[in-house]
C-alpha cells in the first residue's frame, strides 16, 4: 500500500505529461521551419478592427499527396492569437489557434477582432506548409495599421514662421554676406 502511495503521484504525472505531449505533437514541427517558397498575401493590405481579410497562398509548385496541409495563424505583436478563422477546421497550437487548408486550397478568410484601432497596432499572419522528411516552410504577412490622417480645414492659414519667399531671402542673405567677408581683405589689400 505504501508502494502505491508512492507511485500514484508518479503515474499521475506521467499521464498529465502524456496528454500533453499528444497535444503538442503536431505542432512540433513547426518550431523549426526554413523559409518557404510560396507567398502570402492578404486583401486588404492594411490593419483594421471587425474586417474579413481574404488570405491568398501563391505556390506553384505541384504538391503529391505526401504534402501536409497549409497552417495558417494569426498572431498580436505580443504573440496571442487574434481574430478568428471561418469556413476552415482549426486546432489549438501551443495555445494559438491555427486554421488547417489542404494543400490544394489556397485562400482563407480571417476576420480581426473588433473593437478600436489603438487596441491592437498590427497583426501577423503566418502560414505553414509541412513537406515530406520533417521539413517545413513558413512565411509571414505583417497587417499593419494605416497611417491616421487628421484633415486641415481649407480656411486655414499656415502658422510655419518660414515660407518659400522668406527662406529664398535666407539664402540670398547668406550669400551677400559671404561674398562681403571674401571683399574685406582684398579691400584692405588695396589700400
Amino acid at each position: 500500500m505504501a508502494a502505491f502511495l508512492l507511485l500514484a503521484p508518479l503515474l499521475l504525472l506521467g499521464t498529465v505529461s502524456g496528454q500533453a505531449d499528444t497535444d503538442t505533437d503536431g505542432c512540433l514541427w513547426l518550431w523549426n521551419a526554413t523559409e518557404g517558397n510560396f507567398s502570402v498575401k492578404t486583401t486588404p493590405e492594411t490593419y483594421q478592427p471587425d474586417t474579413t481579410y481574404l488570405v491568398t497562398i501563391k505556390d506553384d509548385r505541384n504538391h503529391s499527396n505526401s504534402s501536409g496541409p497549409f497552417l495558417l495563424q494569426a498572431l498580436s505583436p505580443q504573440k496571442a492569437s487574434v481574430g478568428q478563422w471561418e469556413k476552415a477546421p482549426t486546432q489549438n497550437c501551443s495555445s494559438v489557434t491555427t486554421a488547417m487548408l489542404n494543400v490544394s486550397e489556397r485562400a482563407a478568410n480571417w476576420t480581426s477582432p473588433a473593437g478600436t484601432p489603438g487596441n491592437l497596432s498590427s497583426v501577423q499572419i503566418r502560414v505553414y506548409l509541412r513537406l515530406p522528411n520533417n521539413i517545413t516552410e513558413l512565411r509571414t504577412w505583417m497587417l499593419d495599421r494605416a497611417a491616421e490622417t487628421t484633415p486641415v480645414p481649407s480656411n486655414t492659414t499656415s502658422t510655419s514662421s518660414t515660407t518659400p519667399n522668406s527662406a529664398g531671402r535666407a539664402r540670398g542673405s547668406s550669400w551677400l554676406l559671404a561674398a562681403l567677408l571674401l571683399l574685406l581683405p582684398t579691400a584692405s589689400l588695396l589700400s
